[in-house]
């Protein structure tokens, strides 16, 4: 311990060795800090750095308070103030002390402020002349006040209230007078001042007062009228809202007047039927109501009211509007939400959506008085009904066309429903016109309200529709059952393509003509040329009976065309310049493969015949059949994993359920369907593509 000890205490007497080598600068000239500065040239004199502009002492330490952070100290230190002192010498300038230079600017603007405040103006004075005269009453126990020096009484009619230049108090009395004179005049003055301001409060008051007693008189006028018109009918209602609203143009009334209007529409909504009868005078009387039944922030058709105003009076009136929090309604929309719309909800569930007008009319009559929210819930309910009906659509059966029922519907559908390249219900529509006009009969013509749908649907992404889907159809009719016969000609084929001319453009229909009519018709006209009994005039009036006939000159004017007719007229010029020779010599037609720049480029399928698909096996076309029957009915086809214990054929399961349960368990066989017995599971029926396979997957 005395080791250890005296070890601690001679290490702790060294301390103040170093700090005294530290203070004599032996440390620096000696230590190893002071050997790098010589090995980088520091001669021990002057300033660090190549030109010496650096410090010459080493960095003070400054002690700071307690707790004190970085920059808590503002004086500079001894060192920094001899490091500016050397600098400024070295440069030639003198050196001013900082720190003293704004102790200095303080002490100035100190001198200044006290300056200042003691050159202040002094308050004015006033004598006892010049409050009698501003209306004071002086008391008469201060008329005079006696000199306690003198005894003598001194009037105080000349004696400054603020001030004793005339006569000097050196009583504690005195002192007191002329103090109370003091409070005396300053309260007169403030008085004076209150007064001044009282004329034009009363007369503001007096204003406010009339026109409340006014307002009063106009409630209580405007309360026995709405009172006189509960006994009224509908008709009487309507003419006593329209006569107070002319009388008070600026009161919001459309609380009191759904009040009166509730009980008849009440009793009118209890037995309406909205598809018979439209009440078409119920809902034009609301339209010329609009500014009575709804407040002017939530009226359909605005209508502006000035309300009059005071320039005296800046407090609000009561005919200022009342305002509807967010996301409350109105008494107008909480009658039509809880009265008209469950009515009108009803009527369309009920509602034949094949039967438009009815509904149609109802909606243009009240959609002008309609809340917003309350027509957007009616809509929706039959934009709902409408896509309903769309999807249960079989165009294949040429059924109904849902333009009959959709188009007048067009101006209601919001602008996501009309996209035809969206989802909504055109593009639906599209959808099934698109399957339709890919398995159509041609031979039945256009499908019916095409028209509309082509002004729906928009010319470009018509035209697109029939190119891609109907054009390669007509194509390949053409091509198998057209043939030119002079002797009897059948022009069905031909028919079927004229059928759809104004929906299908004469451009398309001449790119027609040019790929599968010309081929066939130069054929048979090169024939009938080459031939011993050709007869030339016969030749030509034949043409001309296509040209004129057939084929109009709308159509013959087209460069596709009016080249099929030049190469024809050629054929014939060809042969009479050959005479006889034209048996043997005449040459064969050219036939044109390509396209006029004009014209659209369409599928290899109309110009060239396409290769024919391997046959496929029977089970799986007749599959296909019934695929395509289960699609049309809405009905499931599902693979069961199992084969009949006799054939060996795979077993499936035709439901209308989307759980995949129930329905009906079936086999494809050749072209035959074998339905299995519900009650006799070991006996299979053959059923046809009928009413009767629906019942039996439905479960009925």
């Amino acid at each position: 311990m005395d080791g250890d000890g005296a070890k601690r205490k001679h290490s702790f007497r060294q301390q103040p060795s170093k700090k005294a080598k530290m203070d004599n600068g032996s440390a620096l000239k000696s230590g190893f800090g002071a050997k790098m500065l010589a090995k980088m040239g520091y001669k021990g004199e002057g300033g660090l750095g190549k030109e010496g502009a650096g410090i010459s002492e080493p960095i003070q330490v400054v002690n700071r308070g307690t707790k004190g952070g970085i920059g808590i100290v503002a004086e500079k230190s001894e060192q920094q103030k001899r490091e500016e002192r050397r600098k400024a010498e070295a440069n030639g300038e003198t050196y001013v002390d900082t720190s003293e230079e704004e102790r200095e600017e303080r002490r100035r603007k100190k001198a200044k402020a006290r300056g200042e405040a003691r050159t202040t103006a002094p308050r004015p004075k006033k004598t006892l002349f010049e409050l009698e005269a501003a209306g004071m009453h002086v008391p008469l126990a201060l008329q005079s006040i006696i000199d306690a020096t003198t005894g003598a009484s001194t009037p105080t009619s000349g004696v400054s209230l603020r001030g004793s230049d005339l006569v000097p108090f050196e009583n504690s009395l005195q002192a007191r007078v002329r103090r109370d004179l003091n409070s005396f005049s300053e309260a007169f003055e403030q008085l004076q001042v209150e007064s001044q301001a009282i004329p034009p409060q009363e007369y503001a008051l007096h204003k406010e007062l009339e026109m409340v007693e006014k307002q009063m008189h106009e409630l209580e006028d405007m309360q026995a009228r709405i009172e006189s018109l509960r006994v009224g009918t509908f008709d009487v209602v309507c003419t006593g809202l329209k006569s107070l609203r002319a009388a008070y143009p600026s009161k919001p009334i459309h609380r009191e007047a759904i009040a009166v209007i509730h009980p008849h529409f009440s009793k009118a909504f209890a037995s309406w039927e909205p598809l018979e009868d439209a009440l078409e005078g119920v809902a034009a009387a609301l339209s010329d109501m609009a500014d009575i039944i709804q407040p002017r922030s939530r009226r359909i058709v605005s209508q502006a009211y000035t309300h009059p105003s005071e320039a005296l009076v800046s407090r609000t009136t009561i005919e200022e509007e009342d305002t509807i929090k967010r996301g409350t309604t109105s008494a107008y929309e909480t009658m039509m939400l809880k009265l008209w719309l469950p009515t009108v909800s009803s009527a369309v569930t009920q509602w034949d959506v094949k039967h438009p007008h009815p509904m149609v009319h109802l909606l243009e009559v009240w959609t002008p008085v309609l809340p917003p929210f309350v027509a957007k819930r009616v809509l929706d309910q039959v934009t709902r009904k409408l896509s309903t009906s769309v999807h249960e659509w079989n165009p294949r059966k040429f059924k109904k066309s849902p333009h009959t029922w959709v188009v007048e519907w067009l101006p209601f559908l919001k602008p996501a429903d009309l996209d035809p390249k969206g989802s909504g219900l055109v593009a639906e529509v599209k959808r099934k016109i698109r399957h339709a006009l890919q398995s159509i009969d041609l031979s039945k013509g256009p499908l019916p309200g095409m028209e509309q749908w082509r002004k729906v649907f928009g010319k470009r992404e018509f035209d697109h529709l029939l190119t891609s889907h109907l054009v390669p159809r007509f194509a390949a009719h053409l091509r198998d059952n057209f043939e030119v016969n002079p002797a009897e000609q059948d022009l069905a084929p031909l028919e079927a393509v004229f059928a759809w001319r104004g929906l299908i453009s004469n451009t398309t229909i001449g790119e027609l003509l040019k790929a599968q009519f010309f081929p066939k018709f130069l054929e048979i006209t090169h024939q009938w040329l080459s031939s011993e009994e050709v007869v030339f005039s016969e030749v030509q009036t034949w043409i001309e009976w296509w040209r004129n006939e057939i084929l109009h000159d709308d159509i013959n004017d087209l460069p596709s065309v009016a080249s099929g007719w030049n190469e024809a007229y050629s054929l014939i010029n060809q042969a009479l310049d050959l005479g006889d020779a034209r048996l043997t010599d005449l040459p064969a037609p050219k036939e044109s493969t390509g396209v006029s720049p004009e014209t659209p480029q369409f599928p290899k399928s109309i110009n060239k015949e396409p290769p024919r698909a391997a046959p496929l096996v029977e089970e799986a076309t007749f599959k296909d059949v019934v695929e395509e029957f289960c699609a049309e009915e809405n009905l499931l086809l599902i693979p069961l994993r199992e084969a009949h214990d006799q054939t060996g054929l795979p077993l499936f399961r035709l439901t209308a359920s989307a759980t995949g349960r129930g329905g009906a368990v079936a086999y494809l066989k050749g072209d035959v369907l074998w339905v299995q017995n519900k009650k006799e599971k070991s006996l299979w029926e053959p059923t046809g593509l009928d009413e009767a396979l629906t019942a039996k997957a439905e479960g009925k």
